[in-house]
């Protein structure tokens, strides 16, 4: 029997051999039972576990803990304790809960199903993928066109409907994913399907119902004199409401009413250059913030100065604001400085991670 070889990272949880396509990831639920949604926001470390349950609900809270349904707890001892009312059910966070140990420690709660792990791990692969008899990677670009045309819109539904849920109890993550997945990424993806719709019909052949010119489309036919009202002007429509969209529950509703309206292209389609651009820099932006957190790598500011590990992470997100308008590729670039700068050679990164089952 073949030995089945499992990559992963010790630190944070990557596995660089992941299935095609597999690039979001749902917040896991961790502290042992409790259901507490931990998005691992970077805070300076403590010196101790704070004395009060309230105090400690409090530094749960900085590190990006749902903690709405917990509240504190006072013994007949006198002792506090933190409890939680999950679904009806009542049970206690031990103080010993590793949680808890990791904020002191190191500032950030390692979580092996957080999105950044993910988004690392998909990065990993495209940037190392070498081809069987090839010895050169093939290179970023060609990875994702490699996902295909419609893989796109499944990525960016399942994007929004995440960033609609964060949007509710986490902002600063929220703020991070919507930087490149927004308002006007949907509307540039959804104006360059059209582009691609029309491209398609046109070359399909006319056919003739009495004499009267048609197109079968997607197993339907439409007259010809038909196509804009039945076919284009609904697609318009449903872009008006995307621009419209005020809050991410909005832009959600929108995006996946119009793409239920769409008919599935061609794999080798062209992707929409506004949703490539997005990919590039939220994969390069969490990529970084991953090997900053977890990996002991820092950033060289535009001074040429080294920073420290919280210096690196607050120099990430204006380097992300620069260049979230159309420029997410050169975010790119920044990353690979990032491995240059701390000799980090990817494919000797993964050996690393290998185990045997």
């Amino acid at each position: 029997m073949k030995k089945e070889t499992k990559m992963l990272c010790p630190k944070c949880g990557a596995k660089p051999e992941i299935a095609k396509g597999d690039f979001t990831a749902v917040i896991a639920i961790v502290g042992k039972g409790l259901g507490l949604e931990v998005t691992a926001t970077e805070h300076s470390p403590s010196t101790k576990l704070p004395k009060t349950a309230q105090e400690r609900i409090d530094a749960l809270r900085s590190a990006g803990v749902d903690v709405n349904n917990l509240f504190a707890m006072k013994g007949a001892n006198g002792g506090e304790y933190i409890g939680s009312n999950k679904d009806g059910v009542l049970s206690m966070l031990d103080d010993n809960d590793p949680i808890f140990s990791h904020i002191i420690e190191q500032g950030t709660v390692p979580n092996r199903r957080l999105f950044r792990r993910w988004v690392m791990a998909q990065m990993f692969h495209m940037m190392s993928y070498t081809p069987h008899r090839s010895k050169e990677p093939v290179g970023v670009t060609n990875m994702i066109h490699r996902l295909g045309y419609d893989y796109q819109w499944k990525m960016l539904m399942d994007e929004l409907y995440a960033q609609m849920k964060m949007s509710e109890r986490d902002a600063v993550n929220f703020t991070d994913r919507n930087r490149w997945f927004n308002t006007d990424v949907v509307m540039a993806m959804a104006n360059d399907y059209i582009v691609q719709l029309k491209e398609r019909v046109n070359n399909l052949n006319v056919k003739k119902c009495k004499g009267v010119p048609y197109k079968r489309i997607n197993s339907q036919n439409i007259f010809v004199s038909d196509l804009q009202s039945k076919l284009y002007n609904p697609l318009y429509a449903a872009i008006t409401h995307i621009k419209q969209a005020k809050n991410a529950s909005q832009l959600y509703t929108a995006a996946k009413k119009f793409n239920e309206m769409r008919i599935n292209m061609r794999c080798d389609t062209p992707q929409s250059k506004a949703w490539v651009d997005a990919y590039k820099g939220s994969g390069a932006f969490f990529t970084m913030q991953n090997l900053v957190r977890f990996h002991n790598c820092v950033a060289i500011d535009d001074a040429g100065n080294r920073l420290d590990k919280f210096q690196s992470l607050a120099f990430l997100s204006p380097k992300a604001e620069m260049y979230k308008n159309g420029e997410g590729w050169r975010l790119f670039a920044v990353l690979k400085k990032m491995l240059a700068d701390n000799n980090i050679d990817i494919k000797k990164k993964v050996s690393e991670w290998r185990k045997r089952k």
